[in-house]
């Protein structure tokens, strides 16, 4: 569901400024603190503090959110934005480090708001008004509408999807409705709760179908009850029960119906493989709180934190139902008995369980929501791809180098093959293919295409046209001829993309698109390079280059606003240039020059990064009475971009 405002809030900044608020970049070579500093987020902060001028930012509006540990030794530490102690949503200044805590990278992603920020309502007040306007909007009455984890943030349209332009306050909660799981959204209010500025469900996985959870064996002791977020009817079909007097969404623990009977062997060693596959590849437990682990005493039993899961669920809409369900999706939610920030579970429709990359694929959901994708996101969005495409990444990734008995080769690198025969996605041969001007706004499952064959060809290598994309590594048949993954150490190319992808996620905006993620990804690889991470070299990040061009991630035009044909000898002459990916997007955070022809040559007289809307201005001064020829290029990140705007001319009189 997705409230769309009457009309766009025009916020006390409603038009973007040139500051340059959302870029990254990669360091030359490693920039030291000062000293050895073994504790990375004290490093990173350092680094911030340090940069503060160059990267401009007041350092005191930051504080760290997660420290991701990744390979060899480097670490991402994510920082959040406040100001005057109200968190800006979706802000992000991501600081890489390596194990002596110097500076890999950087990538910033935040807002210049600067207006009010005392809101008109109360609390208690804009908690009223949220249920009473999304009651109104689903005809269903205010008591049935359930809002948790109500905050008064700092909008900013560059850095939240599906909002109306601008920067202002507005509330942000956790809605739902009773009886309805699939309605679990994150929702934004107007300060004064007058409009819902927009409100999308959390809910990712196959497909956003209904659900609800079955629990379909008994324990076998007398006065046996239902667990906490569980009811039945009287077919004894057990649903989820969404309300406030629960906690919204079963943990499945020691009490819970059906655990650990011979149903569940099959998902628990597939959930058990999925998490080997993080932890020795990636070198994260995901069994932590701070991923998908869900610390709950009353539930678990203990303090260790468990992966929640739920074999052969059903689904329903609150009115028609469908038993068995015949999908597999992620959630999270919040509850009293969850306290980590990616609380979450996966459940499985009947028969789901025994395809390991469909669990790998759920779980990894959690991990992409605890490193970036903490946000709700429309499914046309070119973030819910990059959301998707992840999670088949790490997934199809799984299932590659953890080889069962018996296991048949894929080397399609196709998602559900186990449960259905030619799988649900084929990421070899998505149904779209590539990210051009014949791209459309559509489902997340089909346009996660594009990402989904860069990971293979940069783990097994191809030809797209005329460029050559040399694998990352060895492949499925550099020992046996025979298209399977006997040994981990067979298949470096997966190893070495997996670990890629991890280190660009990492670094990625919970709004990213296309090429945002194209330009972390090329980032990324240098930074990895720069820590001297066994089989990244700049040649192999060469070829990853020519993959991210050949998929369209790096594809763009330039285009300068019309200039006056005559100028004035001493004014100052300015130039508006759009910047735009090929599919339309916007490209933000791109640092472009202003180039004038001189003598025959083109002399970068100024740059500027690009704003939330693509647009970056410059201003020259001109004092000859001459005839002046200017163009804007992108400024190139390690070779990678090379686009030139068309030329523009004015002479001076």
């Amino acid at each position: 569901m997705t409230t769309q405002p009457a009309n766009a809030i025009s916020g006390p900044n409603p038009s973007p400024t040139t500051t340059a608020l959302i870029e990254s970049g990669v360091v030359s070579s490693p920039e030291s603190p000062g000293r050895i500093e073994r504790d990375a987020v004290k490093a990173a902060r350092a680094h911030l503090i340090a940069n503060a001028a160059n990267w401009g930012i007041d350092p005191n509006q930051f504080q760290p959110t997660i420290s991701i540990d990744g390979i060899a030794g480097i670490t991402v530490v994510r920082f959040g934005q406040t100001i005057n102690d109200i968190e800006v949503a979706n802000s992000l200044l991501a600081v890489t480090v390596n194990a002596d805590g110097s500076l890999l990278s950087y990538t910033k992603s935040i807002s210049d708001y600067f207006g009010n920020t005392q809101p008109e309502l109360s609390a208690a007040e804009a908690t009223s008004l949220l249920k009473l306007k999304l009651a109104q909007h689903q005809g269903i009455s205010s008591h049935q509408v359930i809002v948790s984890d109500l905050d008064l943030v700092i909008v900013d349209s560059a850095l939240v999807d599906d909002v109306p332009s601008g920067k202002y306050l507005a509330w942000r909660a956790s809605t739902s409705e009773m009886n309805n799981a699939a309605s679990i959204s994150m929702t934004y209010l107007s300060q004064d709760g007058m409009q819902v500025l927009s409100s999308l469900p959390f809910v990712r996985g196959i497909t956003a179908d209904p659900f609800v959870c079955d629990l379909q064996v008994d324990m076998s002791t007398p006065g046996y009850a239902l667990p906490t977020g569980v009811t039945a009817d009287i077919n004894r079909n057990r649903y989820v029960n969404v309300s406030l007097a629960s906690q919204g969404l079963p943990l499945c623990g020691v009490n819970t119906s059906g655990l650990g009977v011979p149903s569940t062997d099959t998902a628990k060693q597939n959930i058990i493989r999925t998490w080997n596959y993080f932890d020795s590849v990636l070198g994260i437990d995901i069994n932590e709180e701070q991923y998908l682990g869900n610390i709950s005493q009353s539930v678990n039993g203990d303090l260790t934190p468990r992966i929640s899961a739920f074999i052969d669920v059903c689904a329903t809409d609150g009115t028609y139902g469908s038993c068995p369900y015949g999908n597999a999706f992620w959630v999270p939610w919040s509850s009293s008995d969850c306290r980590s920030g990616a609380c979450s579970g996966i459940f499985l429709g009947r028969d789901y369980d025994h395809s390991d990359d469909v669990i790998a694929h759920e779980l990894a959901h959690g991990v992409s929501f605890a490193l970036a994708f903490n946000t709700a996101m429309p499914d046309s969005s070119e973030t819910a791809a990059l959301s998707e495409a992840i999670s088949d990444i790490f997934g199809e990734a799984m299932d590659q180098l953890s080889v069962a008995p018996g296991e048949v080769a894929d080397p399609a690198w196709k998602i559900a093959e186990d449960y259905q025969v030619n799988g649900i996605r084929n990421l070899r041969q998505p149904s779209v293919l590539k990210i051009d001007r014949a791209w459309r706004v559509g489902d997340s499952h089909d346009n996660s295409g594009p990402v989904n064959r860069l990971a293979f060809l940069l783990a097994n290598g191809g030809t797209v046209g005329t460029a050559n994309i040399s694998a990352l590594g060895s492949n499925a048949n550099s020992v046996t001829n025979n298209d399977l993954c006997d040994v981990v150490s067979e298949c470096q190319g997966t190893v070495r993309m997996s670990k890629l992808v991890f280190a660009t996620v990492s670094n990625l905006t919970p709004t990213a698109n296309y090429f945002e993620f194209g330009r972390a990804m090329n980032n990324a690889c240098f930074t990895l390079v720069n820590a001297r991470v066994p089989g990244f070299t700049a040649t192999s990040c060469k070829s990853v280059q020519r993959a991210l061009i050949a998929q369209g991630f790096t594809s763009s035009t330039i285009v300068i606003a019309k200039v006056p044909a005559t100028t004035k000898q001493g004014r100052s002459l300015v130039m508006s240039s759009t910047m735009k990916a090929v599919n339309g997007t916007n490209v933000s955070g791109q640092k472009l020059a202003l180039q004038m022809l001189y003598r025959g040559k083109w002399v970068t007289k100024q740059s500027k990064y690009t704003n939330a809307f693509g647009k970056a201005s410059f201003s020259i001064r001109l004092n000859s009475k001459r005839e002046y020829i200017f163009r804007v290029v992108t400024y190139s990140q390690s070779g990678l971009y090379s686009t030139k705007s068309n030329s523009v001319k004015t002479k001076v009189s």
